[in-house]
């Protein structure tokens, strides 16, 4: 067993670990290779695999938080293939990250994974606790009703919207989500490298516009095939309360069943009840949780 930093050999493998390892997960080896290529050197992120038989039988991602203006704030993730559980990788994983953490000045972390009992076990006694809980669901989105958009709006596809006008709707919005730290200090070069992220489906995802030009709501997508995965849905806040998000949401998933996929998959924290109940409306069924952990460092 040896435990090493990722070199770009490794991409197709490690790519398919993280999708063996969730189901809901929307990744593929295009899409880390341009996050490895793009992320800024502020970032301070360690990417670590175990190797076993020229196999990648573990990995670790962590670094600094630069989506919030939070001082020490940083992130971390493990995963370890289930046949090779029990032995310890995922302690020296993780140890490994979290002294990178403290030496790049990080003074908290968080983890958001796909909850199991196992998982929730490993981390607790390893210091870490809850801190947001929300349903992991799923949706067929062939079965989401036609969609349409209030009077005084319209839609396009987000490529067909300049990437600096979804910025600037993304940004408010945010402000808004339930998270451990403010989403309140990420930059257009920082949007945009997960806009030109090769998982991102333009194409299905959603701007809604107000009559003059400005975008008032969207909903985002990412897709691999038949799998897909909802990225953020929000909505300015001079237009909340017109259902101007379910229809983001709607014209999203029908374009991504026109586009080959059958199942799309979306999380929401507890805490947020307006877009739980717009994605109970949808159809959305409970398949699991998806939780954030934190600690101190």
């Amino acid at each position: 067993m040896a435990i090493r930093q990722t070199v770009d050999g490794d991409i197709e493998r490690v790519a398919r670990l993280l999708l063996a390892a969730d189901d809901a997960r929307v990744i593929s080896a295009e899409g880390i290779r341009h996050m490895r290529r793009t992320r800024p050197e502020r970032a301070r992120q360690l990417d670590l695999v175990a190797e076993e038989g020229g196999e990648i039988v573990g990995l670790g991602h962590a670094g600094l938080n630069i989506w919030t203006s939070t001082e020490g704030a940083s992130w971390a993730f493990v995963t370890v293939d289930a046949a090779h559980r029990g032995r310890g990788l995922g302690d020296e994983l993780g140890d490994r990250l979290l002294d990178h953490l403290r030496g790049a000045g990080a003074t908290k972390a968080t983890s958001f994974f796909r909850w199991t009992e196992e998982g929730e076990r490993w981390a607790v006694a390893r210091g870490w606790s809850r801190l947001i809980t929300g349903p992991l669901i799923a949706v067929d989105p062939r079965t989401v009703p036609e969609p349409s958009v209030p009077d005084g709006y319209s839609w396009a596809p987000v490529k067909e919207v300049a990437p600096e006008a979804m910025y600037e709707a993304v940004r408010e919005a945010a402000l808004d989500e339930p998270t451990p730290v403010p989403n309140d200090a990420f930059g257009l070069d920082d949007f945009l490298r997960e806009w030109n992220e090769p998982d991102a489906d333009l194409e299905s995802g959603t701007a809604v516009l107000a009559a003059d030009g400005s975008v008032a709501a969207f909903s985002f997508l990412m897709r691999g095939g038949e799998r897909a995965t909802h990225g953020f849905t929000g909505t300015v806040r001079a237009h909340r309360g017109r259902g101007l998000a379910t229809a983001a949401k709607r014209r999203t998933l029908r374009a991504a069943a026109e586009r080959g996929a059958t199942r799309v998959t979306t999380s929401n924290a507890e805490e947020n009840a307006a877009m739980r109940a717009i994605n109970r409306k949808l159809g959305f069924e409970q398949i699991g949780e998806h939780v954030i952990f934190g600690r101190d460092l």
